[in-house]
């Protein structure tokens, strides 16, 4: 099984809530971030802000947080790059 982040996991073609083993439903669409990306870190950060001002608890804004340190970990590291600039070649 996969870690993809604090809450979800890949286990073969199945996304899984770790918390629970709940599978996400193959017909709930699903929006992916990659560090590569050079534009996650700032999305991440306004989904932080937006997160804050709904009033989530600590634990999602933890979530979100060490996302952000993993991802800018990764740039430092392995730099990024425009999203789509390759046209899924």
């Amino acid at each position: 099984m996969r870690q993809l982040d604090g809450k979800f996991s890949v286990d073969g073609d199945r996304i899984i809530k770790t918390s629970n083993g709940e599978e996400v439903p193959k017909d709930e669409p699903l929006f992916f971030l990659r560090a590569r990306d050079r534009l996650a870190v700032e999305a991440l950060h306004h989904y932080r802000v937006l997160s804050i001002h709904d009033g989530c608890n600590d634990y999602h804004i933890d979530g979100v947080n060490q996302a952000i340190l993993r991802f800018e970990r990764f740039a430092e590291r392995h730099g990024t790059k425009q999203p789509g600039i390759t046209r899924g070649l």
